[in-house]
């Protein structure tokens, strides 16, 4: 990997862990009233999530 690809691979890392993140949240199950809806929520976050994933694996 070239150093100017890194700031880019950097960038996916942290897209990437932060995106973990919030899916964390979204299916830990909720302890203040009902869970709301989030499934179309989730699913968007998934597709981004293996999107990011898929770059990572090809600059890898």
């Amino acid at each position: 990997m070239s150093e100017d690809e890194e700031p880019l691979r950097e960038q996916l890392i942290e897209a990437r862990d932060r995106l973990r993140r919030e899916l964390e949240v979204l299916l830990s199950p909720s302890t203040i009233g009902g869970g709301a809806d989030s499934r179309s929520v989730i699913a968007a976050l998934e597709t981004e999530l293996r999107e990011i994933e898929a770059a990572l694996a090809n600059r890898g």
